[in-house]
Formats: structure tokens, C-alpha cells, sequence
């Protein structure tokens, strides 16, 4: 399984424990290779991995940079390639936050700032409304009920084409989205836990333009880490089970292309 981090103060938090327990990890922390920064490029890793096809699940983490600063951060550039190898080889997905508009962006949607339609921005934990398809949705099926979802964005974008809509905020009306049957964009933050969101607090100009209570959040964050926790590793055993189908996908077809070689 891929993991495309894409900023220091975004890890994989309550997903790791779960994860490292029982996958195989390949870490793409672009980050590392931007100018100031210690550690290698990973454009060669993605584009072994792309030509390979030695991967059989993507999870892409948030970030506080826009989709559209690929510029300015140029292993976006390496990530929207990946997610879009992804996407047409149909493997699982889950995309958090500006991994959910980086696979909008793959997907063929335009990510923009909220402020251009007048959205404010989403900072600290807020309901959402499913949708009938999110009502039905294994993955949503995780996180419904009344308790509010933490959230940490000013950017967002449109429905991607062919996409189903799961759920939406007040203000937002595209918080969950799912792309075929295991490719998922969640603008929610479902794995942050309450010592990665001590530092969002201090460091994020967010709370600020927002003018949200950060110690409210924090309380709101530490009563809520069992079940964060909880869900998480209930996700992640989902997630495991369809990488591990679309890894018999890719076996079945690597082997019936062998076959159908020795009888030509």
C-alpha cells in the first residue's frame, strides 16, 4: 500500500497503529525533496511504481498547500500522477482532506479556495448530512451518526465526473465523495488525533481566519480519540480487504496475459 504524505505536520496519525500492524507500507513523502529540505526526491519511486504496478492501494494525506500550488510544490505533481495510474488500474483509494482534492484534480474536477464561491473556511469538528448513496456506503457506514466530523480546509472543489456524492456539510457541499466502487475523497480529517491537532492549533493561519476556539477543539478532539481510533482501524481492516482483492485482480490478469503469451 502507498502512502503519499504531503507535509511534515500531516501523518498517517490514528491510521499507523492498524496499518503497520498488518500491511506492507510504501511511504512517498515528497516534502523531503523540496528545496531546504533533508532526504531524496521521490518522482523515480512514483514512476517505478506506476510502471510496475507493484502496488495494490493508494492513501493520500493532507497537506496545508492548494492543489493548484503544484508549482510551488512540485511533488503534487508526483502525487496527481500516481492517483491517476490508480484510479485506472480501479485500485482502493482513500483520499484525506487534500488527498480527497488532489484525487478530485486526478479525476478530472477543478480544485479552487472556498472564498471564491463565498465558503468560509471549515476549521474544527462540524456534522454532516449523507446523501442516499452515503447512507449506503460501507465506508460512510463508519462514520454516520449525529457526532461531528473533524474538518481543517479553506479549498474545495466540485463533484467529480462520474463520481457519486456521499455527504455534505452546512456550507460545503462536497464533504465525501466515491469514485467507482473503492476510490474515496473524504474532506474530513478522520485520522487526526489530539497531539497532531495540538500543533495544527499553533502553527495553522486557519484558525485565525476561521476564529474558532482552539482549546474547544482540542477537548472536543481528546474526548473523541477511543472512537477515532476505533474507527480508524475499522476503515483500515476495510481497506485491506479490497487491497488485498485487487491484488488477486492484478495476479489473475498478469497471469491469464502470461497464458494467453505461451499459446501465441
Amino acid at each position: 500500500m502507498v502512502v503519499l504524505r504531503h507535509h511534515q505536520r500531516v501523518p498517517l496519525g490514528a491510521l499507523a497503529a492498524p496499518l503497520e500492524e498488518q500491511a506492507e507500507l510504501i511511504l512517498v513523502e515528497g516534502f523531503r525533496g523540496e528545496p531546504g529540505a533533508t532526504g531524496t526526491p521521490t518522482s523515480d519511486l512514483v514512476d517505478r511504481l506506476i510502471h510496475s504496478g507493484g502496488y495494490d492501494a493508494v492513501i493520500a494525506l493532507g497537506g496545508p498547500m492548494g492543489v493548484y500550488e503544484v508549482v510551488e510544490h512540485a511533488h503534487l505533481g508526483d502525487s496527481l500522477r500516481l492517483l491517476g495510474d490508480a484510479l485506472q488500474r480501479d485500485l482502493p483509494i482513500l483520499g484525506l482532506c487534500l488527498g480527497s482534492q488532489l484525487l478530485a484534480e486526478a479525476a478530472g474536477a477543478t480544485v479552487f479556495p472556498g472564498n471564491e464561491r463565498a465558503l468560509p473556511p471549515e476549521v474544527g469538528f462540524y456534522p454532516v448530512g449523507l446523501t442516499p448513496d452515503g447512507r449506503r456506503d460501507p465506508v460512510m457506514q463508519i462514520y454516520a451518526g449525529k457526532e461531528p466530523l473533524l474538518f481543517w480546509h479553506r479549498d474545495t472543489h466540485d463533484l467529480p465526473p462520474g463520481g457519486r456524492l456521499l455527504a455534505a456539510t452546512r456550507n460545503y457541499p462536497v464533504s465525501a465523495y466515491r469514485l467507482r466502487t473503492r476510490a474515496y475523497g473524504l474532506q474530513f480529517h478522520l485520522e487526526t488525533l489530539p497531539e497532531q491537532l495540538e500543533v495544527w492549533v499553533e502553527q495553522s493561519p486557519l484558525v485565525a481566519e476561521a476564529g474558532i476556539d482552539p482549546q474547544a477543539v482540542l477537548t472536543e478532539a481528546r474526548r473523541r480519540e477511543p472512537q477515532i481510533r476505533e474507527r480508524a482501524r475499522r476503515l483500515v481492516e476495510l481497506f485491506l480487504r479490497w487491497a488485498a482483492a485487487a491484488q488477486e485482480e492484478r495476479w489473475a490478469r498478469t497471469n491469464e496475459s502470461a497464458s494467453s503469451t505461451e499459446e501465441a
